[in-house]
């Protein structure tokens, strides 16, 4: 088997549960996609628990061969199921990465983007996101599942919110990648066929109980990639004249003969029990020799008992690298600066319109750099936030950014502590912090209330009602300006509500990320409710008509 040791010579390209993407050249002038198989974390545990040692794809080498052999199966099958439509990024080598001390997966380069998100000048992408996860992921698994590929239901959406990320669209023809439009004879690609976790975690209580925990009972063991091998060799048995025909013979010949493969890469790899899954991971990263393996496998009870200890050691060496961390952040911390910027804040208008100018120019270049504006869309946006006619309620939005640090911090740092000193009761401390970040928003709209009603000028009442609500309160004052610029040209406020929802899909635990279907859910929820509201005042004006 080929080694390579350079991963930290090349540059990264993307990273998820399972690895770490890396570009590279592939020695005859163009470049590959090389993923280096990774484990750590949150993910890290969720591997130990379920399968008793760290992702097989770093130490396993049958479970790599397995990764390269059902990329090949279904590069061919894939674009036959789905007419086109949706191709695979096929793999060309498993090799050893001496550096990582890990297996890794060298696949083709996937020269395209991820799904758009919705702003207010998206037009042509709106509908790009939904195509793919509610016609194209569910065509394709019906498609998995006929075939055997059960264990890869879950990287193609099944009850995993986070396989959209898994999928990228590639153009035909140099106009559309240059431009970032999509081309009519483009595709999806399946770039990340590969769990980072078994599929225990659907968001789907249906996926949970039908698939999840009915594959658990059925194998005793969770998913994780499986393929039925029976049922995939009668499918191409039962297929063989059709497929032939889409393939052609020698393409077909290949299918049947990697599938063999498959199955017998497959058997060696989940032969392994959870006890020698954790002794052959020790061996593969050099901790034990063979000879120490032998004897842990006969004795048992002082495997698991050293393990124990080791994860307790690691996880304590985690938690004090934590408050190491945070002591650190602390003992950097400038009170004087931050005094001096907090008291800017509160005297100077100027200060707080920098201060939210600043806010929304950095989420504008951070949608730009993700491909998700144009430069010609971003310039358009930046415009209006220095513009006479923004909204008044554009620095209002930015104090109730900068107020919610402390807002947190009072929520989780004081309220325990006065807890803690017997200062206030477990109720108050528990209603405090579950309304804290909505008393602190309307202690803010309430005083500028009292201010309009002074000064005779419109009371921010749609701030008020959206800042008591949970999670989406930091969205009150863009709420409000949409509500008060009535038919007026408002892209900014409407991209603000779009960019703050998105954050908060980006930000959800577990089924959360960039370009996760949770992100492109909640980033629609202000368009398809201004939809709503269209076409309900369209009702009521029409029920309004004499006659």
């Amino acid at each position: 088997m080929e080694i390579v040791a350079q991963s930290s010579s090349r540059p990264e390209i993307g990273r998820g549960r399972s690895g770490i993407v890396y570009l590279q050249d592939d020695g005859s002038g163009g470049k590959l996609a090389c993923k280096v198989f990774d484990s750590r974390g949150l993910t890290k545990a969720v591997q130990w628990f379920t399968l008793g040692a760290p992702n097989p794809y770093v130490w396993n080498v049958d479970a790599a061969e397995c990764a390269k052999i059902r990329r090949n199966i279904l590069k061919l099958l894939v674009p036959v199921w789905m007419d086109g439509d949706v191709d695979v990024a096929d793999a060309s080598a498993v090799v050893l990465n001496k550096e990582e001390m890990t297996f890794e997966l060298q696949t083709r380069l996937v020269r395209g983007w991820a799904a758009h998100l919705h702003h207010p000048l998206s037009v042509e992408f709106d509908d790009e996101a939904e195509n793919l996860w509610r016609r194209m992921m569910p065509a394709l698994r019906a498609h998995l599942q006929d075939a055997g590929f059960d264990g890869l239901l879950w990287q193609a959406g099944a009850g995993n919110p986070v396989a959209l990320n898994n999928f990228l669209y590639e153009p035909n023809d140099e106009q559309a990648e240059t431009t970032n439009t999509e081309s009519s004879d483009g595709r999806w690609v399946w770039i990340d066929l590969e769990s980072g976790v078994p599929a225990i975690f659907p968001i789907s209580p249906k996926v949970l109980l039908n698939y999840s925990l009915a594959h658990w009972w059925r194998l005793g063991r969770p998913m994780f990639d499986d393929v039925e091998i029976p049922r995939l060799k009668d499918y191409l048995k039962a297929n063989a004249r059709e497929l032939k025909l889409s393939l052609g013979v020698k393409n077909y010949e290949s299918v049947v003969s990697d599938a063999e493969r498959l199955g017998k890469h497959q058997v060696k790899w989940k032969s392994i029990g959870r006890l020698q899954s954790s002794i052959q991971y020790r061996v593969a990263r050099g901790d034990i020799d063979q000879s120490q393996a032998d004897y842990y496998t006969k004795h048992r009870l002082r495997w698991l008992f050293r393990e124990w200890v080791r994860g307790l050691l690691s996880s304590l060496k985690a938690l004090k690298g934590g408050f190491l961390s945070i002591w650190k952040r602390l003992k950097r911390l400038d009170l004087k600066s931050l005094v001096h910027v907090c008291w800017k804040f509160l005297i100077s208008q100027k200060y707080r319109e920098a201060f939210v100018h600043g806010y929304l120019d950095r989420s504008i270049n951070q949608w730009t750099k993700r491909g998700q504006l144009t430069n010609e869309h971003a310039n358009i946006l930046r415009e209006q936030i220095g513009s006479p006619n923004s909204s008044v309620y554009i620095t209002d939005f930015g104090i109730h950014i900068a107020i919610k640090p402390a807002v947190k911090a009072t929520q989780y740092w004081v309220l325990p502590a006065l807890f803690a000193f017997g200062l206030l009761g477990g109720k108050t401390v528990a209603i405090l912090i579950l309304t804290g970040g909505a008393i602190g928003r309307s202690a803010y709209t309430l005083g500028r209330m009292l201010q309009s009603a002074a000064n005779g000028h419109e009371k921010p009442w749609i701030a008020l009602g959206v800042g008591l609500l949970p999670v989406v309160g930091n969205l009150a004052y863009p709420a409000q300006m949409i509500y008060s610029a009535g038919d007026k040209d408002q892209k900014l406020a409407r991209f603000m509500m779009d960019d703050g929802f998105a954050r908060i899909g980006r930000h959800f635990p577990i089924w959360g990320g960039q370009d996760t279907w949770t992100e492109h859910a909640l980033n629609r929820i202000p368009r398809n409710l201004n939809r709503y509201l269209r076409k309900m005042g369209k009702r009521r004006a029409f029920h309004r008509k004499p006659g």
